[in-house]
């Protein structure tokens, strides 16, 4: 399995028990995709740069995970398609 890094943006309305679901629910896509999350790092709310969805602020995650290379495509369309992910970046630690 291939280490990655994940930084996923998050919608700024999610209270701190929402964020801890929405945690909770990307370990499970991560297992069902035969990985695993191993470490998580909340870096907090940040203004943006620029709005994304019209919003002007985000939660910043970074998530480091052991995914089979195979399924780094699925990973990626599956936070793509969560409404409450604005914006994720994959990439090699």
């Amino acid at each position: 399995m291939t280490t990655y890094e994940t930084l996923v943006l998050v919608d700024p309305v999610l209270s701190d028990d929402e964020l801890t679901k929405l945690m909770n629910q990307l370990g499970k896509i991560a297992a069902e995709r035969h990985g695993k999350i191993v470490k998580e790092d909340r870096m907090g709310r940040r203004r943006l740069a620029y709005p994304v969805r019209k919003k002007a602020e985000g939660n910043y995650v970074c998530l480091h995970l052991e995914l089979p290379s195979q399924e780094l495509g699925e990973w990626q369309r599956q936070l793509r398609l969560h409404p409450n992910i604005l914006r994720q970046l994959t990439c090699l630690p």
